[in-house]
């Protein structure tokens, strides 16, 4: 699923023009990557939960030369599904 289709989806469900769908879709979408920049929990009930979790630091290896590559500390987003959505195994 791509991002159309979630436009598409919303549009045909709040009944909608697409334009209108878009804005609301890419709303929530900045509203999110704001929360996720300052590293903010994003609880979403009965879908799952966002975190964003410190990456250590480490080594790599380029592929094409073998050579050692260093591999900075960052940030990663971590996403946990809830009960509602987990696929059942």
């Amino acid at each position: 699923m791509i991002k159309q289709d979630i436009v598409s989806r919303v549009a045909k469900t709040m009944g909608i023009t697409k334009v209108k769908a878009e804005v609301a879709v890419d709303a929530v979408f900045t509203a999110l990557k704001q929360a996720m920049k300052k590293g903010e929990r994003i609880e979403l009930r009965g879908f799952g939960v966002f975190v964003v979790k410190p990456r250590k630091s480490g080594i790599g290896r380029n592929p094409r030369t073998g050579a050692e590559v260093p591999i900075p500390p960052g940030k990663t987003v971590r996403f946990k599904p809830g009960k509602e959505i987990r696929l059942s195994q």
